[in-house]
Parts: C-alpha cells; structure tokens; sequence
C-alpha cells in the first residue's frame, strides 16, 4: 500500500532534497567581495569596488563570475529522485529498500562533495572566512528520514514473511 509510514518518510526526504538544491550551503569572504555558494554554483554577492590603476585613473571593473558546480546539484537531484522513485515501488519491497540503501550512500556522498568543493572553493577564492549556514543540516535530516524508511521497510517484510509461514 502506498500510505504506509515510510512513503511519508520518503516524501518528506525528497522535499527536503530539493528544497535543499536552491538554498544557499556556504558563503565566503574575500578581499574581492562576498561570495554565494549553493548548489547551483559560487557567485558573488557583493563585490568590492576596484582600486585606481596608475593609468590616468581608470578604473579596473570587477567581472561577475559564476562558477557551476554540477555535480552538487546533479548528486542532489538524483538523491531527490531515487526518494520520489522508492516511493512508488511500494509493491516490491525489496527493491525499495535497496533504494533506500543506495539512496543513504548517495546523501553521504553528497556531504563529502559539498565539503570537498567547499574547501576547494575557499582556497581558490583566497577566502579569509568562510560561513556555513544552518541548511546543512537539511540532507542530514533526509538521510535520517531515509533510515526510518528502510527500517520500516524491512518490519514490512518481515510481517509478511511471518504471515506466508503461517499458512
């Protein structure tokens, strides 16, 4: 049946998974400027204004830059995915719960590759301070909800496991 607990785990999850896709995860201070990271990529927020070149005082213009990061946000797409997928195989357990299991691994991947890019971003930026913000907790939260759904899964099945041993 499709109301059953873990459906709503999985749904939660995966609304927690794609609202986590358009917050922001980190932002950096330079001495250029604020920059933004989210899953979309690094941008800046505020930029410094350029120092005068000795050229008859022109100024040197601060360019947008706008680095992607796809793989944050592919990794965070298919985690959404795969929850929205996991709760529609509600009539073959097993594979539902092997879902769930892969879905767990790609949450934790998730975290070393938003951490591993945040770092790197922070050394390419020169980045004096760097701000995580609350969001971060939102996969977290997914992958938690995501065990709760394997678990019940799993007591699913042992349930009609023990009802064919009855007959």
């Amino acid at each position: 049946m499709i109301q059953r607990i873990q459906s709503i785990y999985l749904l939660l999850a995966a609304a927690l998974m794609a609202t986590f896709l358009f917050c922001p995860i980190a932002q950096f201070d330079t001495p250029d400027g604020l920059y933004s990271f989210t899953s979309q990529g690094v941008s800046p927020v505020r930029a410094e204004p350029a120092a005068p070149t000795s050229e008859a005082g022109a100024t040197i213009a601060q360019t947008a830059i706008f680095t992607p990061t796809w793989g944050v946000f592919a990794l965070g797409t298919i985690i959404a995915v795969l929850s929205i997928i996991a709760i529609f195989l509600y009539k073959n357990r097993p594979t539902q719960a092997r879902i769930c299991m892969i879905n767990a691994f790609f949450m934790v991947t998730f975290y070393v590759v938003i951490f591993l890019s945040g770092y790197t971003f922070r050394s390419d930026l020169a980045a004096t301070h760097t701000s995580w913000t609350a969001y971060l907790i939102m996969p977290f939260v997914a992958l938690v909800l995501d065990v709760l759904a394997y678990k019940a899964i799993n007591k699913d099945e042992q349930l009609v496991r023990s009802m064919d041993r009855i007959r």
